[in-house]
């Protein structure tokens, strides 16, 4: 998956019908089990031209062509049908993690998708699509406090992360315009380190929002993000 990549394409269908809303929040329990909470946005229109150009990519690489397979290539799973996620979870077969609820709602010509999976493990989780294009992990440092980590994947082939264009960052912030997206983790126990932007007691969040920030897209490509919690308290199983 290449993030980039996809927004450069999504771009087009969104620069004049609005833009994407995510908001995600990982909560991890003394334990190791825990919860995901997913709830996205796009508006009805430009996922109507996201779906045209995917059907437009699936139909050139059907003919022989080199159609950009964007339903591959997208950095989360931004499908609105909740009948459809429930039955694409279940066909998977998963252990150790469970689909609570997938609701769906239209307000204000926008469509939202509100999602929420339990974990017994953090390797149960990790087994979903949703962490697709990048590493978690769970470790101990030398002081034995635990190390919570997700980083992207996408150029490990290289080696090193990839830069965008400064100018073409300036023309994307601004088909992007509103683009807001939010990582959340919740840690069972008090947060010792982490380079969060935003921390909130045992909540430690990472906000990306493009109209502050241009070179948020770059961030988001070569994400690396990082919480640190004491184990006073908290019995997880390092595998």
């Amino acid at each position: 998956m290449n993030m980039l990549r996809w927004l450069c394409v999504v771009a087009i269908a969104l620069a004049m019908t609005g833009c994407i809303k995510v908001d995600q929040t990982l909560t991890l329990h003394q334990d190791g089990s825990g919860t995901l909470d997913m709830r996205y946005g796009m508006s009805e229109q430009a996922i109507a031209q996201v779906e045209a150009m995917e059907k437009m990519g699936q139909a050139m690489q059907e003919g022989g062509g080199e159609g950009l397979d964007m339903e591959a290539d997208r950095p989360f799973d931004l499908d609105f049908d909740e009948n459809k996620v429930r039955e694409e979870f279940a066909a998977k077969g998963l252990e150790g993690v469970e689909l609570v609820s997938a609701t769906s709602e239209t307000i204000d010509g926008w469509r939202y998708m509100e999602i929420k999976v339990s974990f017994e493990h953090l390797a149960a989780l990790k087994q979903t699509d949703y962490f697709d294009g990048s590493e978690l992990s769970l470790s101990k440092d030398a002081e034995g406090n635990y190390v919570l980590t997700q980083r992207s994947t996408d150029h490990e082939s290289s080696g090193e992360a990839e830069e965008t264009d400064p100018q073409m960052l300036e023309q994307m912030a601004a088909m992007f315009a509103g683009m807001h997206i939010a990582n959340r983790v919740v840690v069972p126990t008090e947060i010792v380190e982490t380079n969060a932007t935003e921390i909130d007691g045992r909540s430690a969040a990472w906000i990306y929002d493009i109209e502050q920030d241009p070179t948020i897209l770059n961030q988001l490509q070569n994400f690396d993000m990082r919480v640190v919690f004491s184990s006073q308290g908290a019995s997880i199983a390092i595998p």
